[in-house]
């Protein structure tokens, strides 16, 4: 079969009839017994009947994904130590924020009466106490096999368990998504001294340690799916060619998963030995920073999960630069140009990430100057889309200032817990 054809039509043909403004957001949280131990599944369960009285009702054959008429989705993911929001579309981002602040508040108020709380942050401070916990969804189940089959060799073969970011996904139109692409993934570092909000398990100094986990694991055997995007992407077929060169590792077969060794998705359904068939696209699974979706989104997947005053932050920032994309590419290109800046976009994520001096990329007050234009950047589009969104970015000026991320901040995670 025509592999570029395949990967056109699933991933980058709904974007044809794209028009930039649209934003939606996945919250992920880690869901920690404040007393220090397990979770416990059947209480951890009976949020979905708490929710059931609120117009939730089970939206997959498996009764693990609770939707309500906006579209608004429950679950837990992978664990039942990260609970998730998966807010739906829509032209305003504080209305997705304010059902958002209804639905929280309610599962807070169900998970308070064991002494269980939602914790603002990236990693799961109740690493050394728990034990993996997994949701037995079929999708999980199929990570899970991979994982340990392909990855036995590393530290955390079950890390999705203690891992919580938040995502966001932005609708594109076409003709843009190549720019777009290019400079989201630049942006990359930016958003890390930004939202790293992820410390390692064992007092090692990383900022976000779930960079680390993810390409760590069993998934850095499959090409591309996983870490950050380097290459300058111009065209959509320039897109297309970079898919084709991305990894299949699992496919359905009489409605049951099969994994298999990592093949390049051209080689997949190309290769007649493979026996391919169209369908076993839908089981393809990326973890790219950034990646393009076959919902027809750009999805930013990188950004942790941040302190409960500043948790749309990431989302806001997110959307603002989408919407003045033109003016962020111009403070890009200069900051680059003007500093000599010739690391790859993995190598200025690394630097901070890693809990390295941010001087290793450039003098920081210039660094502090350029983080806060993009800050200004977003505020100033969001202000002009006239729902007041720019509201939701105020904590960001400060960190640009300080170039201080929640990781970095006394005032983290450990307050807000105990």
């Amino acid at each position: 079969m025509d592999a570029k054809s395949l990967i056109y039509n699933h991933f980058f043909k709904k974007f044809e009839n794209k028009k930039i403004g649209k934003v939606g957001c996945e919250l992920e949280f880690p869901l920690v017994n404040l007393s220090g131990g397990e979770i416990d599944k059947a209480f951890a369960q009976g949020i979905f009947a708490h929710f059931s009285k609120c117009g939730f009702k089970s939206c997959d054959d498996e009764g693990y994904f609770f939707e309500n008429d906006f579209g608004d989705v429950l679950s837990f993911d992978n664990s039942y130590n990260n609970f998730e929001f998966s807010l739906a579309y829509g032209d305003n981002l504080c209305d997705i924020k304010n059902r958002f602040d209804e639905y929280f508040a309610k599962v807070s108020e169900y998970f308070s009466k064991e002494n269980y709380a939602l914790i603002g942050r990236g990693t799961n401070p109740n690493k050394k106490n728990i034990s993996q916990n997994r949701v037995e969804f079929s999708t999980y189940n199929m990570v899970d096999e991979f994982l340990k089959t392909y990855g036995k060799d590393t530290k955390y073969p079950d890390f999705p368990a203690y891992l919580s970011s938040v995502q966001t996904h932005l609708d594109v139109d076409i003709q843009t998504l190549p720019k777009a692409y290019t400079y989201f993934a630049k942006l990359d570092f930016v958003r890390a001294i930004l939202f790293s909000n992820s410390p390692d398990f064992g007092g090692e100094g990383y900022r976000c340690y779930r960079d680390f986990l993810w390409e760590q694991s069993a998934f850095s055997k499959c090409q591309n799916i996983t870490g950050k995007v380097d290459g300058d992407f111009k065209t959509v077929d320039s897109l297309v060619q970079y898919f084709l060169k991305k990894g299949m590792f699992n496919r359905k077969r009489n409605g049951k998963y099969e994994i298999f060794a990592p093949v390049n998705i051209k080689e997949y359904f190309e290769n007649e030995k493979y026996g391919a068939k169209d369908e076993d696209i839908d089981c393809y699974l990326s973890f790219k920073n950034v990646e393009i979706t076959a919902r027809g989104t750009l999805e930013v997947r990188s950004d942790c999960t941040q302190p409960l005053d500043s948790l749309f932050a990431p989302c806001a920032f997110n959307l603002g630069i989408i919407s003045n994309l033109d003016a962020a590419v111009a403070d890009v290109d200069g900051f680059f140009d003007e500093n000599y800046i010739d690391l790859s976009n993995t190598e200025l994520r690394n630097i901070v990430v890693s809990g390295k001096k941010l001087n290793k990329i450039c003098d920081e007050d210039i660094l502090s100057d350029f983080v806060y234009d993009l800050v200004e950047i977003a505020a100033e589009s969001l202000e002009k889309r006239g729902f007041g969104e720019e509201k939701l970015i105020a904590p960001l000026y400060e960190r640009a200032v300080t170039l201080k991320c929640p990781a970095d901040l006394e005032k983290g995670v450990k307050n807000e817990l105990f």
